[in-house]
């Protein structure tokens, strides 16, 4: 009988966190909704992307290197004490990978362009992450999986601390769709793909 109570206990614990989880997303997503003036925000995504932002002359303060990496690769651009400092491009021999950014610390930042043959990425970074506007795309071969989704192959869209945040649409393997608001990678609250588009500034 013990048993059973505890079982019970757990289920009515587990279902009620996954409830209120839902719950709050699609409060967040609602605020957001409500809240965000997108034309506002975003007078055209070209220049959010590549705007003055992520324009500013390094030339000046550092110096034109190539640097090879230990790990196999190398590095071209801007350098300034060991660190890629400006723009430059870095690739890694081990992934097949090449990464164009307005380098901060050897950290992608501002505009970048990030290209693997499963993957390639052309949006902002900020605080090593990825934050604002990106497109994602998973190679038809190999397309992005997780619990929440499957046979993902894009993303456009918004994104904070590296994950789907904000306005954006996935598109699938089908030929299908998903468009709306996303919080925390999840879509919680769907809208128009016209509507999405216009809030991203296109």
């Amino acid at each position: 009988m013990n048993n059973q109570l505890l079982v019970l206990i757990l289920i009515f614990t587990t279902t009620h966190s996954l409830s209120a989880q839902t719950v709050s997303q699609q409060q967040k997503a609602e605020a957001y909704y409500q809240n965000q003036q997108p034309e506002k925000r975003y007078s055209n995504t070209w220049y959010w992307l590549f705007g003055p932002s992520n324009s500013s002359a390094t030339n000046d303060v550092n110096n034109r290197v190539a640097w090879e990496l230990e790990e196999g690769g190398w590095y071209a651009g801007l350098g300034k004490n060991d660190n890629y400092t400006g723009y430059g491009i870095q690739y890694k021999l081990k992934t097949n990978s090449y990464i164009f950014s307005n380098w901060k610390k050897t950290q992608p930042n501002g505009m970048t362009l990030s290209q693997s043959p499963d993957y390639s990425f052309m949006g902002t970074y900020k605080n090593k992450a990825k934050n604002g506007f990106g497109i994602t795309k998973w190679s038809n071969y190999k397309p992005f999986n997780n619990n929440n989704y499957k046979n993902v192959i894009k993303y456009i869209g918004e994104y904070k601390n590296g994950v789907w945040s904000g306005y954006g649409i996935l598109y699938f393997r089908n030929g299908t769709y998903k468009s709306g608001i996303f919080i925390d990678s999840i879509l919680t609250k769907e809208l128009p793909k016209l509507e999405v588009l216009e809030a991203l500034g296109f």
